[in-house]
This record gives C-alpha cells, structure tokens and sequence, in this order.
C-alpha cells in the first residue's frame, strides 16, 4: 500500500475477479482503497495491544543461548504470557530457522527451554506438540494444510488419537471438533467436506489456524500468518491472534510486513545474520529502529533490550 502511493499515479481495485473502481492517487487515500478491496469499512486493522505490565506478568517461556551453529546463534528471550512477541528481520536473518529449531522441526547444538517453569527437551516436533507448543508455518500450501483433503480432515491431522476410538477416527468426534473450531474462526464454507483447495487463501489460513489450535496450545508461533490474503481476512486474523493472547496463550508472530509487525506486536527481536540484534518495546517499536537493527545500525540503539 505504502508503494502505491509512493509510485503510482492511479491505482485500480479488482475483488473476488471483478473490476471495482479506478481512481487518481491524489484523489484517494489508503482508508478508501482498503474499503473498495473488501466492500466494507475497515475501523481497525489491529487490536488494542497488550495493557499490563509485563515485568508482573509469568513467563510462559525462556530460551536460552539458542543455537545451531549456522542459522541461528545465541538466542535468549522470553514470551509472556497474553503477550505477542513478534521476530522481525530481512530475509535470510534466520527467523525461521530458530523457531523450528525450538520447536522440533529443526536440529539445534545448543539451548535451554524452560517452558511454564520447567525445562523441557524437545527432539521432534511430536514433543513440542505434547508440551502444548505448535508451529504455523508461512508455506500454509506445501507444509501447513494437505490441501486435496476435507476441511474435517485437515482439522483433526495434527493430533488423530483426540478423535479416535480403538485406532479408528470417530467420524462424530473429528465433525464436532471441526464444526466447533471454524465456526470460533468464521470459516466461511458450504461443507466440512470440501476440499481445502477449494477455499480462498483467507480462509485456507483458518483451516490450518484450526488445526493448531486443535490441540488446546499454550504457546503458538505463526510464520507470516497473513501472507498472501486479502485485507479483510488479515482483520480477522489479527483480531482472533490478540483474542488468543488475551486468553493467556504466549504468541510468537513472525512477519516480513513491517505494518503487521508494529501494529500486533507487545515486543519485538529483530535478528540480522543469524543473529539477535536487541528487543524493541513500547514507544521504541517503529519501522526506523526495527530497520536500523536488521541492518547493522544497533549501535544508534543503546537503550535496547537484549533479552
């Protein structure tokens, strides 16, 4: 959107395959194109933030020197819980790799996991899944929904043995779970039985959002969560991540839109080359100093958190 405005003289709207309007860039603003994309106004795009203290607040997780030897190196930070802790830098920073390597689905050399007060190994992602700890990943295509399966079966494909019976899935267990699930996230469908493939990429991302959260998670990282969907649906997205902050799940968010990381973030690592640069929070999170920390300029930060 920023783009738009700064290098072009006019701009066209399409939704759902159809031509809306065009209109002169002096003659529109941000609020107005938003507006045209969804056929609604849209107040807010992100929630209200975090409003205790979080000095006062537990600790739902600490890692500690987290490290592979290549991707990531000595990382240390804290999630709190109800807050949302968002991992920003350019990409090939390593964001990615370390949350996976917390999380199972990558090997790490080196870290200690304290999780709800107790250390805790994670060798696979089946462990993380036990301790309550889930992974979205940003590629909701190739690794996060089987997308020629039912909505019904993608739901309940993270943990089978909550819908079965003797080794066999209950086909009115796994619907009931799947029926509570995308109706708490407005899944918009005319069957539990469709295929996947079949929904647009908004509400793809709700399938597998209820998918994880099939599992009653205590902790839930989402890679850049609201990739490739539209505007309205990235509301809506926001809003049910701060709800499940706000229900006391700690929450990683890691995104390459700077706008989505400022307006849904409590605190923010910035990583650069591997490594962390500091932790913005506060009045300190902004799209000056997230930049100047990927991109080596720290040292004009002497006031920024290290963990």
């Amino acid at each position: 959107m920023a783009e738009i405005f700064e290098q072009c003289d006019r701009v066209s709207v399409f939704r759902d395959g159809y031509y809306i309007d065009t209109k002169r860039i002096r003659d529109t603003t941000p609020q107005a194109i938003v507006q045209s994309l969804v056929g609604r106004e849209i107040h807010n795009l992100y929630p209200p933030k975090f409003s205790g203290l979080l000095e006062t607040t537990p600790v739902i997780l600490n890692a500690e020197h987290l490290s592979d030897g290549h991707r990531f190196n000595d990382i240390n930070f804290k999630v709190y819980q109800g807050e949302i802790l968002g991992i920003a830098g350019l990409i090939g920073a390593g964001r990615s790799e370390m949350v996976q390597g917390l999380c199972g689905l990558r090997q790490k050399s080196n870290g200690v996991v304290t999780f709800n007060s107790k250390v805790i190994k994670i060798n696979g992602y089946r462990d993380a899944i036990e301790q309550g700890i889930v992974y979205l990943s940003e590629d909701r295509k190739e690794e996060g929904l089987f997308l020629e399966l039912s909505i019904l079966s993608n739901v309940s494909a993270l943990k089978l043995e909550q819908v079965s019976v003797h080794g066999l899935i209950n086909k009115d267990k796994e619907f009931e779970q799947a029926q509570k699930l995308t109706k708490q996230l407005n899944l918009k469908s005319g069957s539990l039985y469709h295929k996947v493939s079949s929904l647009s990429g908004g509400n793809q991302q709700k399938v597998a959002l209820a998918k994880i959260l099939s599992v009653n998670p205590k902790l839930i990282i989402l890679d850049e969560p609201t990739r490739g969907i539209d505007v309205g649906a990235k509301t809506e997205i926001h809003q049910l991540i701060r709800d499940l902050a706000n229900k006391g799940i700690g929450i990683i968010v890691i995104s390459s839109e700077l706008p989505e990381i400022i307006g849904l973030s409590d605190r923010v690592m910035v990583m650069r080359e591997s490594y962390q640069m500091g932790i913005l929070s506060g009045k300190q999170i902004t799209e000056q100093n997230i930049m100047q920390l990927a991109s080596g300029a720290e040292s004009l930060l002497p006031d920024v958190a290290q963990a």
